[in-house]
């Protein structure tokens, strides 16, 4: 029987920053291109928005990091109001018709929407791992989402139509390179594991890569 790992183990992994200066370094770069957009998009930070000012920037955020489309699609007025209700987002200045937001909303719709896009965490574990941070916590923890969804691409067209083989210099993230080794899986599934990883050569390194696979997974290790 499988079962979901309790909520707090899994946000504790999802708030988690990676010691890799490679991913480091690319999550710096997803910063400064939320940055970038925000200068272009919303230049004066403390200009009220409405509700579906969020809708529209959260479409023009994901197209203009070239992400997947279908992350806003499906975004309406009505899901702002939801993650309102929800306590998704934070508490909007005023009520009903009269609400206002700003950037920190537009950050937090838009990790939300990454993290369920990606399968990370739920609605309510995403409201708490972003629950009380500051604007910059807020503004990496995005920009990590960013990372993860732009690695789930470029793994997923590395290994279409592939056979099983070594990768060598696999691109999974923008300007990073990575020596790595594609293991087949069963079910037409792949696992890309970094040369360099200690699982290679340790044990308990490869027990902790099986056991966040499983969390990834939103499993119990031991189902």
């Amino acid at each position: 029987m499988r079962t979901r790992i309790p909520s707090v183990g899994r946000r504790a992994a999802v708030r988690l920053r990676s010691t890799d200066p490679r991913r480091i370094a690319a999550e710096r770069a997803a910063s400064a291109e939320l940055e970038a957009w925000r200068e272009r998009a919303i230049p004066v930070m403390s200009a009220p928005l409405e509700a579906d000012d969020l809708v529209r920037l959260l479409r023009d955020c994901v197209a203009a990091l070239r992400l997947d489309p279908a992350i806003a699609a499906d975004f309406t007025v009505t899901t702002v109001h939801y993650y309102r209700r929800k306590d998704i987002i934070d508490p909007p200045d005023g009520r009903t018709a009269a609400a206002r937001y700003d950037i920190r909303h537009v950050w937090q719709i838009a990790a939300a929407r990454l993290a369920g896009y990606l399968g990370l965490v739920t609605l309510a574990e995403a409201r708490a791992a972003m629950r009380g941070i500051g604007a910059s916590e807020l503004l990496a923890f995005l920009a990590a989402r960013v990372v993860d969804a732009r690695a789930r691409v470029a793994v997923r067209s590395a290994t279409s139509n592939a056979a099983a083989r070594p990768l060598h210099a696999a691109q999974v993230t923008p300007n990073i390179t990575v020596d790595a080794l594609m293991i087949s899986l069963s079910g037409d599934a792949w696992c890309v594991v970094p040369r360099d990883h200690a699982a290679h050569h340790s044990p308990d390194a490869a027990r902790e890569l099986v056991h966040a696979l499983a969390a990834a997974f939103h499993l119990d290790h031991s189902s």
